[in-house]
């Protein structure tokens, strides 16, 4: 909050029952909100409080707030007015809130048309920057209200989307995209920003997309995801849809100089690749993959290879031990470690699963030493473990 151009600052925390007391206000107006449902969700833990010291105690907690906003530098003033069990956020100060300037957006774009309600789209989305109050999410009257916001701006975005598809923006769309998955990354948001992509010819984008979201998911989601529909996406490149699909010699053209890009790009790759060292991490999806042609080229070559599932264990370790840190530790430690012809890729908050290439049941145990002491070398504070097998056993379980 701001009164001009200086802070209001209340000294108290996000969670205290004033501030609360004071975000329901705001959140309620212009209407307000009945006395009952402020005592409920601030004082309804408690059973052992009658209706009497109820009110006593929320005529108290408004006295107080009054002093809280006075203090923090705002004119002495009645800030809370009840009247017929509503209570009202009352204030001679012109106010500017970004949650009223929203809604009032959205409102007006649903009853407007042309240039005038695709403006108002673009205003909600700009306004919108994130769930509200996330502190409160667990508090059923906040998550409410989350919640409705939440399905505006959802409704914004598709609209505005509409618009954008008739005049074949793409740039703006992707622009929403962006915006849309890093607020919400887990709704599949990223899809969207893949298929547009492809739409360009900007397969390089499309990937990296795919490839960070994958790497997403495995962290936060243990693995869990969107990955078959994005795959197929990505793997199918739909490059276009029926609106833009073009069958003419210019149309073609620009599609084979795509092509001849990618082909002089895939050569550079190539030339790099020759100068690497160590083991080739890959997202989870990408390492799947990967294992798929590895059992293939044995079928072919006759060599041996090895699934190794390496764990992270911080029972043991002191509690200041950040997880993080330790696997992104741990993440260089198996590149250096490993052969040029392994691969790895993290599954999880605390695991890593190998691929040792023309590697011997027997000869695990050498390697697992000697990532493990590379590990504690480099100031690893976890402890490690592992299980192996061979990927004939896994072929068809796992793979």
């Amino acid at each position: 909050m701001r009164y001009g151009d200086e802070a209001v600052i209340m000294n108290k925390q996000e969670s205290s029952k004033s501030v609360r007391l004071l975000q329901m206000l705001l959140l309620s107006m212009p209407e307000g909100v009945s006395k009952r449902e402020i005592i409920d969700n601030l004082y309804g833990w408690n059973d052992g409080i009658d209706v009497a010291n109820r009110n006593k105690n929320l005529n108290n907690l408004i006295y107080r707030l009054k002093k809280q906003l006075t203090a923090g530098g705002l004119p002495e003033k009645d800030y809370v007015e009840i009247q017929g069990g509503m209570c009202c956020l009352k204030s001679v100060i012109p106010l500017q809130m970004d949650t009223l300037e929203f809604e009032r957006a959205v409102e007006e774009a649903r009853v407007s048309s042309g240039k005038r309600r695709t403006i108002l789209l673009w205003k909600a989305n700009e306004i919108y920057c994130g769930e509200l109050l996330p502190a409160h999410s667990s508090d059923i009257w906040f998550f409410q209200k989350s919640r409705h916001y939440k399905e505006l701006y959802i409704w914004s975005v598709e609209e505005l989307e509409k618009e954008l598809r008739k005049n074949r923006d793409y740039k703006s769309r992707l622009l929403i995209y962006s915006r849309a998955a890093s607020i919400y990354p887990f709704e599949g948001w990223q899809l969207k920003q893949m298929r547009c992509n492809l739409e360009l010819y900007r397969y390089d984008e499309a990937l990296n997309i795919y490839r960070q979201t994958m790497e997403l998911y495995a962290q936060e989601m243990s693995g869990a995801g969107p990955a078959e529909e994005m795959r197929e996406c990505f793997e199918t490149l739909r490059l276009m849809d029926d609106n833009h699909c073009r069958e003419d010699e210019d149309g073609w053209r620009n599609v084979d100089r795509v092509f001849m890009a990618k082909r002089v790009s895939l050569r550079q790759t190539l030339f790099e690749e020759t100068n690497v060292k160590g083991a080739y991490y890959c997202t989870y999806p990408s390492f799947v993959d990967y294992c798929h042609l590895v059992v293939r080229a044995k079928e072919r070559n006759r060599f041996s290879a090895i699934l190794m599932f390496l764990t992270l264990s911080c029972r043991k370790a002191k509690a200041s031990m950040d997880l993080s840190e330790q696997m992104l530790l741990l993440k260089r430690v198996l590149g250096e470690s490993l052969r040029v012809g392994d691969a790895y890729t993290r599954y999880g908050n605390r695991h890593f699963i190998l691929m040792l290439v023309k590697t011997e049941m027997e000869f695990c145990s050498t390697v697992f030493r000697r990532v493990e002491t590379a590990y504690k070398k480099n100031g690893g504070k976890g402890d490690l473990w592992y299980y192996a097998d061979m990927t004939q056993k896994l072929d068809r379980a796992t793979l």
